[in-house]
């Protein structure tokens, strides 16, 4: 599903990212954790293929169009709620009364179909938190890229989004800083090192879960 080998991104001549080694296959949910400034994001931004200037491999049999990246600051539409979760739908042309009905569907899931009336700029950090997870996975895309998704939730929030998370069998990278992710989120995990330091990161044990969701 994706291959990266010695690959590294360099700005102003200083490398923001290096990773050595890593391969996820298909419907497997990969964590990714290390300190500000290891590069996850870049790494996120390159299987993506939002950033192209890098040196080494990266190969994935994922079409652009079904590889999602939900940014740590996700961008919202001004509009509603439901406007905002039917937006990837919409752009694949699937008929309003389904786009309605998946959009509903994932904010239920989500718990916030309460909501769906409710105009973007007057939700929580929370709250757009999980909206922009709805509308990334309401397009039911094959690959999932999830940057720092825990972040801005409240307890009920993280148990929610993490309950979601833990049932996909979509291929998922989730990237989080030093802090470990809950254990159900994962089935491995690699560490990445501050780039400047040249280490090799390598799947770890200590998050492996047997079994798939």
């Amino acid at each position: 599903m994706l291959r990266i080998r010695d690959l590294s991104v360099e700005k102003a001549g200083s490398t923001i990212c290096l990773v050595h080694d890593l391969e996820m296959r298909r419907g497997e949910r990969v964590a990714v954790i290390g300190p500000n400034g290891s590069g996850k994001t870049t790494l996120l931004r390159v299987v993506s293929g939002l950033e192209r200037g890098f040196a080494g491999e990266c190969q994935t049999g994922v079409p652009l169009r079904d590889r999602v990246y939900v940014h740590q600051s996700p961008y919202l539409f001004r509009g509603s709620v439901l406007m905002n979760a039917t937006y990837g739908l919409a752009a694949r042309h699937v008929p309003r009364q389904q786009q309605v009905s998946v959009a509903h569907r994932w904010l239920r899931i989500f718990g916030i179909d309460h909501l769906a009336g409710r105009r973007c700029a007057h939700l929580s950090r929370g709250e757009r938190r999980r909206l922009a997870l709805v509308r990334a996975f309401a397009i039911q895309a094959d690959m999932l890229l999830l940057d720092e998704p825990l972040a801005d939730l409240d307890q009920e929030g993280v148990e929610t989004v993490c309950r979601v998370i833990s049932t996909l069998s979509r291929s998922t990278i989730l990237i989080s800083s030093p802090i470990p992710l809950p254990k159900p989120l994962s089935m491995r995990t690699y560490w990445l090192a501050d780039a400047a330091s040249n280490s090799v990161t390598g799947p770890e044990s200590f998050f492996c879960q047997a079994g798939g969701p």
